[in-house]
């Protein structure tokens, strides 16, 4: 009689990374860690991965002030004491996402966004790292979705998020937040919690919080 392997998250990414080729031999990443707990686990499963030799590959974690929230610098350094305890090279950037927004006339949701993936392609190329790891997961995909939805979208837009997208890779795609809340739990992780997903102030927030409970409801 066979024995079933135990499920669990971190089989789970590491079958997402075989499936999608996402990270191979040799390969060098930059990985995008905020402290929240989507990202604290994919850090953490990377981390076990490389650990134990799995996949031979390296990677720096890269973390992005954002100076948004007053709890920000403690964010940061919550992350950087993760990386320090485990011996991770880590780097930080602190920005105004407040002003830029401003000075470009976008929303602060945008700006954040266009900052992050700008440091993360800044960091890359000077640690010559091959891909930048993102940590979005399936109920992310399935919110884009909708709000592509929404906006009117064609064909393409029905995809959502891919878990490949020229560096950018995402090994908790296929993994659903409360599977991510579950190991963060399991395995003592702590993760920071961002107070602001819970204000329905964002396009994103609204679907999660009201549209997807709605229709599950």
């Amino acid at each position: 009689m066979a024995i079933r392997e135990k499920k669990n998250l971190l089989s789970d990414v590491l079958k997402t990374i075989k499936k999608y080729n996402l990270i191979e031999t040799n390969d060098k990443l930059v990985l995008g860690v905020s402290g929240g707990p989507d990202s604290l686990s994919m850090l953490d499963i990377l981390y076990k991965i490389k650990e134990t030799k799995k996949i031979n590959f390296n990677f720096v974690v890269a973390h992005l002030n954002h100076q948004i929230r007053k709890e920000a610098k403690e964010d940061e350094e919550f992350v950087k004491k993760y990386c320090e305890k485990n011996n991770i090279e880590f780097f930080s950037k602190s920005i105004d996402v407040c002003k830029l927004a401003n000075n470009n006339k976008i929303s602060t949701e945008e700006a954040g966004r266009n900052a992050r993936y700008q440091f993360f392609e800044e960091l890359a190329k000077k640690v010559n790292a091959n891909k930048i790891a993102i940590a979005h997961n399936k109920n992310d995909k399935i919110e884009t979705i909708i709000m592509n939805e929404l906006r009117g979208c064609g064909i393409t837009g029905l995809k959502g998020i891919e878990p490949v997208r020229d560096k950018y890779i995402r090994p908790l795609i296929e993994s659903e937040r409360k599977e991510i809340e579950k190991y963060c739990k399991e395995n003592n992780l702590n993760p920071r919690i961002d107070k602001t997903n819970f204000e329905n102030i964002y396009t994103r927030n609204k679907i999660r919080n009201i549209v997807i409970p709605y229709i599950e409801k």
